[in-house]
């Protein structure tokens, strides 16, 4: 018997997001190895069989069901470990092999209607040597998932070799459970920290960063890597600076990467997105799934303050951040409603991260070294943000700085100067930690100073739709209006509506939107995606999307 259940808020923003760029790989999470000794394949499948009938939500399909998705829970098959056998190929010819394949599983959109939601292929490079590869979606994965698969999987393969029982935690809830919860305990709960949110930042405008282009109507998505490693001096300066200050080493890197941004766009203030994990109950502290939701940091960087003074405010807005943290970001964008853009993640452009170091994979008798960098860096990549920055611990104790951007906007050596320049702050700051945010500036030399700055900015896109109650009603005109406008009020529970009215001002909502694309692209055999729907926004709008759609044909 199939088990359903909603998807969790988190879960349900990704999915909004996939509806938005269908096979987007910035949401194909990727964990590849090294694996050099005797491994027993078999072994191996089998393991990764018991970890999918662990966790539930690793065997569900996430499908839509009356209009909104909700996942389904299958029983549990024999883990599909596709095996490639390369040992005929020379060295180069298998790396050229696996990055072609690796490639193939992060560009070809993930089904997620299709269970198992982790995917695994094993290449034989020779008769001791293979390289494992897994991927699986953002939206069942999150970071503290990457450590239990490390450890899970080390502990099953270890008892399948030694013939015992697996000594793991007991799982006293599932990933279904937990999205019910958020459902019927805390939704009532989310109200006020929604609120809260759009009252912060209803008025916020993310500075723009200066691009080598200018920003295309429509995104592609694509992206490249620059990456840097942090000076092991710098490293151990943000330590004892971290300490010194009361504060983690997270809101250090944070705070310099926030003096790069408001320096970079020349504003007095830096608008960044960061990941918090949600993982409040115990219960949820062994699960793997997606338990992260977006925050918006402002932090005010004006020359004459001090790195003292930032310290603390960035330390006082995380932790407001985690008391709050509850509120699912989509439904904060649709609280405060900003002018829709397809042009630019809502709300902000620029993210940050901080990534600890992760446990090893541990396999009995096999020597394992960890490829997952090499992989990815290798394979095509995109991004929703303009930029994602994100400082990794490395196994060695080494930092490195990692910066995602959009090649649309930004050349490689834009990139390139921007990453040192960052180091350049950082420097500077565990060098003389009392000193002004102007004396740090002045420390980045490598930044990068031209650029283009679009006119056309959120500030003034303005709403495409007349004020409610002051526009005269706009009536269906034609047969195509009619069938659009009567699908249109079922999903808003209207008995009539205003043809040139915009969606979201009627009460429409991204996961609503989700419902009508799909009904109107079912019930009138229209080939729609929810992105049309934000650039159109209306009935008007979309009728007439869809005579220039036809006159193109």
């Amino acid at each position: 018997m199939e088990n359903h259940a909603p998807l969790s808020f988190g879960q349900e923003a990704l999915w909004l997001a996939e509806e938005l760029a269908p096979g987007l790989s910035a949401y194909v999470m990727l964990a590849g190895w090294e694996l050099t000794g005797p491994l027993d394949p078999q072994t191996l499948q089998r393991a990764l069989t018991a970890l999918v009938d662990r966790h539930e939500l690793l065997r569900s399909a996430l499908i839509p069901v009356d209009g909104r998705p909700e996942q389904v829970v299958r029983g549990c098959a024999p883990f599909e470990l596709r095996h490639v056998d390369l040992r005929d190929q020379d060295g180069q010819e298998q790396d050229i092999a696996i990055a072609g394949d690796v490639a193939g599983l992060r560009e070809k959109p993930f089904d997620l209607s299709a269970p198992p939601l982790l995917r695994g292929v094993l290449f034989q490079l020779a008769a001791q040597r293979h390289t494992l590869v897994l991927t699986t979606h953002h939206i069942v994965w999150d970071g503290a998932s990457d450590v239990l698969l490390r450890r899970e999987l080390s502990e099953l393969y270890a008892a399948e070799i030694q013939g015992r029982r697996p000594e793991l935690p007991e799982l006293t809830a599932q990933y279904a459970d937990f999205a019910w919860w958020q459902r019927e305990e805390a939704a009532s709960a989310l109200e006020g920290s929604v609120e809260h949110w759009a009252q912060r930042l209803r008025d916020v405008r993310a500075p723009q960063l200066p691009t080598n282009r200018p920003r295309p109507a429509l995104r592609r998505f694509t992206a490249a890597f620059c990456q840097i490693p942090i000076p092991t001096g710098a490293v151990r300066g943000v330590t004892e600076l971290a300490r010194t200050a009361s504060v983690s080493p997270f809101v250090v890197y944070l705070a310099i990467f926030d003096v790069l941004v408001a320096r970079w766009a020349d504003e007095p203030r830096a608008v960044v997105g960061t990941p918090l994990s949600v993982r409040s109950e115990p219960e949820l502290e062994n699960l793997l799934g997606y338990f992260v939701n977006s925050v918006v940091l402002v932090a005010d960087c004006t020359p004459e303050s001090t790195l003292s003074e930032l310290l603390v405010a960035v330390r006082t807005d995380l932790s407001s951040a985690f008391e709050y943290g509850d509120a699912p970001f989509h439904h904060v964008v649709e609280r405060i409603n900003p002018p829709r853009d397809s042009s630019r993640h809502p709300l902000y452009q620029v993210a940050f991260q901080y990534v600890h170091e992760s446990a090893p994979l541990r396999l009995i008798g096999v020597d394992v070294t960890d490829v997952s960098g090499r992989l990815l860096h290798r394979s095509e990549v995109t991004t929703e943000f303009d930029l994602l920055a994100e400082v990794r611990e490395e196994a060695d104790g080494q930092h490195v700085l990692s910066l995602r951007y959009a090649t649309d906007l930004f050349d490689a050596t834009v990139m390139d100067g921007a990453a040192r320049a960052y180091v350049e702050i950082l420097d500077a700051a565990v060098a003389t930690p009392d000193a002004t945010l102007a004396r740090l500036i002045e420390a980045a030399r490598s930044l990068p100073t031209s650029g283009t700055k679009l006119s056309k900015s959120p500030e003034n896109v303005q709403h495409r739709l007349a004020p409610i109650g002051v526009a005269p009603v706009v009536a269906p005109r034609t047969e195509l209006h009619e069938r659009i406008a009567t699908v249109w009020a079922e999903v808003l529970g209207l008995s009539d509506v205003d043809c040139a009215a915009n969606f979201f001002a009627m009460g429409g909502s991204s996961l609503l939107g989700a419902q009508l694309v799909r009904r109107l692209s079912a019930e009138l055999g229209l080939h729609l995606e929810l992105i049309d729907l934000f650039d159109t926004e209306s009935v008007d709008g979309l009728v007439e999307f869809l005579g220039r759609a036809w006159a193109d044909c």
